[in-house]
């Protein structure tokens, strides 16, 4: 290795280090494969740590199918977020979170990102070390799914990782794939909060019987078979789409819903499970290199 080389890799960590420094908990979600939920997971997960009076932000790490910026209702023009040469400014949703998304510089939602492996992490790196997140209790990764590039770029990447949350639904394939999820994690040493099942059951509206429409206890089953913690299953829910639709998380805009409570009983679980530390203080900054900052 060059010198020039050395000196890049030596100060790249610590650059991602000196902007993570003011985050209490960096957590990252993964799925073994596409189509179970996992953005909307992370979305309302966020949502129910703010339900919680927690300073949360949500790092959408998915470059290829960016789904955040959408279900939190930000639109996907850029929005005044670079800022000179000091920074990414993360965009303030209207609900209180924090949210930076590589969909934010792309032109249209038509873009076609066709950039190789190697590009994609050293982006993925210089997010990681050029977004200003300042003080947070919570900051969630949504990783792309599966264990390629990017979600090894992630979690080699950054920081006192705090830990792994994998997401599965009751099919087989899907905890089959998940289960390639959970020993890439252990290859990783990355450690494992625990897993989540969506999907798991319907209950219907009308006589309130609950199907299993995927099979049962399949995801508490793989948790059990990996000896990590089962955080909770969340419920089929017609109100779940239609609020990612509408860019409202389903935590805020059906409280009272199955999926909204079984939401903030997960956050209690991860809460319980990760080791205390203080809640963090949001520092002032009505000014910053001449204008507002939120």
């Amino acid at each position: 290795m060059n010198t020039e080389t050395h000196r890049k890799h030596r100060h790249a960590p610590m650059s991602i280090e000196k902007a993570m420094a003011g985050i209490k908990y960096k957590i990252a979600i993964i799925s073994g494969k596409g189509g179970v939920g996992k953005t909307s997971v992370v979305v309302n997960l966020a949502a129910a740590f703010r339900k919680k009076a927690m300073e949360v932000g949500i790092f959408d790490a998915d470059i290829h199918g960016p789904s955040v910026p959408k279900m939190v209702g930000i639109k996907t023009e850029m929005r005044d977020i670079l800022h000179g040469s000091h920074g990414l400014d993360p965009v303030l949703t209207e609900h209180g979170f924090k949210v930076m998304s590589v969909a934010l510089i792309w032109p249209t939602d038509q873009t076609p990102i066709l950039w190789r492996g190697q590009y994609k992490a050293r982006v993925l790196r210089q997010f990681l070390s050029s977004i200003k997140w300042y003080e947070l209790d919570f900051l969630l990764v949504d990783l792309p799914p599966g264990t390629g590039d990017e979600p090894i770029t992630i979690m080699k990447s950054i920081p006192g990782l705090d830990g792994m949350v994998v997401v599965t639904t009751p099919q087989e394939i899907s905890t089959i794939v998940c289960s390639k999820a959970i020993n890439a994690a252990k290859e990783l040493n990355a450690p494992i909060i625990g897993l989540i099942e969506n999907m798991n059951a319907y209950r219907c509206p009308d006589c309130g019987r609950v199907e299993y429409l995927f099979g049962k206890a399949k995801g508490e089953n793989l948790a059990k078979a990996f000896k990590i913690p089962f955080l909770g299953g969340i419920p089929l829910d017609s109100q779940y789409s239609e609020a990612a639709d509408e860019g409202t998380p389903i935590v805020f805009k059906y409280p009272d819903s199955l999926t909204s409570q079984a939401m903030l009983k997960i956050a209690d679980e991860i809460i319980k499970i990760l080791p205390p530390r203080e809640k963090v203080v949001v520092k002032e900054r009505p000014w910053e290199e001449g204008r507002d900052h939120p």
